[in-house]
């Protein structure tokens, strides 16, 4: 199903760029905003798509099912819990660009974003039986901050390839302190992407592909508010839980 959307989502993305340039084509080959690039700074904005998922590291740990880790001598019978992420969903993003030209090749840009998505875990124990409840929903209406760098290829008529790299915090918005699932507040990680500078009368589009990467733990393990003391059996079943993004851009700039 990852495999399947990502390559929708990069056929997609070339589609745009080629019937961009094909149009520009059919009506000649006119260089448009021919200093756009050497301006020292610049501003526009982003509308797009993504879509949310978990990296999960299962702990192996024996719960019991009022939630508390199993040990030697415990006449309650424990059980091991297994959570994975497999379902994706589209979800819409909006955001700001920021430009700042350093040589005629590399730019450094700063692209505060907000994602509004959500995403599900499964969890299932020992003897294969799916939680009661179903699906655990993690809504998540986050605020990217990334700092990247931007190196430009050589330009050909209207159109500019380019590569992304960088790194960025996320601020989560939505966290249900009562949920069975909550994640930190704050997140890190990198990011990395391919994008397309397409040079329009007025302004540039880039439709842009980009990927994230989280590096912390973003599992929050101190719940004394959950709803329900018994969940508790699924936090103590991840051992480490990191977040990625696939990001489909369209850059207005």
């Amino acid at each position: 199903m990852k495999k399947i959307l990502l390559t929708i989502l990069c056929t997609f993305a070339l589609f745009m760029v080629q019937t961009t340039v094909r149009a520009e084509y059919a009506h000649g080959k006119t260089l448009n905003l021919i200093n756009a690039d050497n301006r020292l700074y610049h501003f526009g904005f982003i509308l797009g798509m993504n879509t949310m998922d978990f990296n999960v590291s299962n702990s192996g740990i024996i719960t019991t099912q009022d939630g508390e880790i199993w040990e030697e001598g415990n006449e309650t019978p424990g059980e091991i819990w297994y959570g994975e992420d497999t379902k994706l969903s589209p979800g819409f993003s909006v955001g700001i660009i920021a430009d700042l030209r350093i040589f005629s090749w590399l730019d450094l840009r700063f692209t505060p974003t907000l994602f509004f998505n959500s995403r599900d875990l499964v969890f299932r124990n020992d003897k294969g039986e799916e939680r009661e409840g179903g699906r655990i929903s993690v809504q998540s209406n986050m605020m990217e901050f990334p700092l990247t760098l931007k190196f430009r290829g050589q330009r050909k008529n209207n159109y500019r390839p380019y590569l992304l790299g960088g790194g960025a915090f996320t601020l989560d918005m939505g966290r249900d302190s009562e949920a069975p699932i909550r994640l930190k507040a704050i997140d890190y990680g990198v990011e990395v992407g391919i994008g397309m500078d397409i040079y329009l009368p007025y302004f540039k589009l880039a439709p842009e592909l980009k990927f994230y990467f989280g590096l912390g733990d973003v599992l929050e393990r101190n719940r004394p508010e959950i709803a329900d003391i018994s969940d508790m059996r699924y936090n103590h079943a991840i051992s480490r839980l990191t977040s990625r993004l696939i990001i489909l851009n369209f850059n207005f700039e």
